[in-house]
């Protein structure tokens, strides 16, 4: 039932689908604009049936086929939290309504092995050269396996789908984009690319494995890393971004300037997905592909009647990530917008900030929303 949310590489040939199966429903801790449903997924992979455990959002006045964002995870630290990961708590998740406010059908996946979803995990190995590749292409096939299942739904577009990974999960996105499954459109690298600490190995693999990744990939491809990442320095970055384009793939790099204490974990904190998410917006709308539309702001200046030289603070509300709010006191331009884990937080703290000058505000929008007097 979907409600409002209160918050060594394998064959293709042996990746086969089947049908989607209810599971019991849950809550989360988002705004009443979007709604989910959590399924299990039931596909085959290398001949065996598999169970994977599945999360669709989208927004609650979606109408027709969506396009379709396939969300991929990482990896715990450790090794035996896998089965302790959940779609709903993963750092993910507030990502993930982000998306899907920009219009998309975003489905997470659970890869076999993580959460509840069959295992054992695929993507583990020895610290060899050849290994890394097989790990990568290991989780793509969980992802690819899904495709055929998610595109049999009346709301989903088989003919626009993107691929968007963090860290493990941005790594198996690559792999699936050099597959070229049809219908695929971008591939969205958060911080993901080979890592394994301590392994030496990883010097030679990646050179050979993003020579390999880039000649086969026809899709553009967004790679989004902090200059602080301690999994992916920047000489390693500088190491992949080469090898994969060597071919002529289309890669666009953006290097944020150090987020935090580790730019890898930084890029979920709220401002590294404020700062991804305007990247990511662009190389969308670059593509033709969707996102929120620029003639929002204009519409938001009109409601709010302000002039156009307060454009670029319309613009970054509209770009940054929820949950968040706007605050503004009535007829004038005094005004705060926050963002935080909770709505109700957004909204608190959008108030307190507005209101330091002693003015009485109000709340007029909440995430894409606006809230406010018509």
């Amino acid at each position: 039932m979907m409600r409002p949310i209160c918050r060594t590489p394998k064959s293709r040939a042996h990746v086969a689908f089947a049908v989607i199966a209810l599971i019991a429903s849950f809550s989360t801790a988002f705004a009443g604009d979007l709604v989910e449903e959590r399924r299990y997924l039931r596909v085959k992979i290398g001949g065996r049936d598999v169970r994977l455990e599945a999360l669709f959002v989208k927004r609650t006045d979606a109408a027709g086929r969506l396009p379709i964002a396939f969300f991929n995870h990482g990896r715990p630290p450790v090794r035996n939290m896998a089965l302790d990961q959940s779609l709903v708590r993963d750092p993910g998740i507030n990502a993930i309504a982000d998306i899907a406010r920009r219009g998309w059908l975003v489905v997470a996946i659970n890869r076999r092995g993580y959460g509840s979803s069959d295992g054992p995990s695929q993507s583990d190995g020895p610290c060899a050269a050849d290994t890394f590749l097989s790990w990568m292409n290991a989780d793509a096939d969980d992802i690819e396996a899904s495709i055929g299942t998610v595109t049999q739904r009346a709301d989903a577009d088989p003919a626009r789908m993107i691929v968007i990974g963090e860290s493990a999960g941005g790594a198996a996105a690559l792999a699936l984009g050099a597959r070229n499954v049809p219908g695929l459109a971008a591939v969205i690298d958060l911080a993901g690319g080979e890592h394994l600490a301590g392994c030496a190995a990883i010097n030679d693999a990646i050179p050979a494995d993003f020579r390999a990744l880039g000649a086969r990939s026809h899709v553009p491809n967004l790679w989004v890393f902090a200059k602080n990442d301690l999994n992916h320095p920047v000489d390693q970055i500088e190491a992949m971004r080469a090898a994969f384009t060597a071919s002529g793939a289309d890669l666009k790099l953006v290097l944020l300037e150090p987020i935090g204490e580790d730019g890898h974990t930084g890029l979920g904190s709220n401002a590294g997905r404020a700062r991804w998410l305007a990247e990511l917006d662009i190389f969308l709308r670059s593509h033709n592909l969707p996102t929120w539309p620029l003639s929002s702001v204009d519409v938001v200046l009109q409601k709010l009647r302000w002039p156009q030289s307060l454009h670029n603070y319309v613009q970054a509300y509209l770009t940054a990530p929820g949950e968040k709010a706007l605050a503004r006191t009535p007829g004038t331009q005094n005004a705060s917008y926050r963002t935080a884990p909770t709505l109700d937080d957004a909204r608190k703290l959008a108030l307190d900030a507005c209101q330091q000058k002693g003015e009485h505000c109000t709340i007029v929008m909440e995430n894409d929303r606006w809230t406010g007097a018509q």
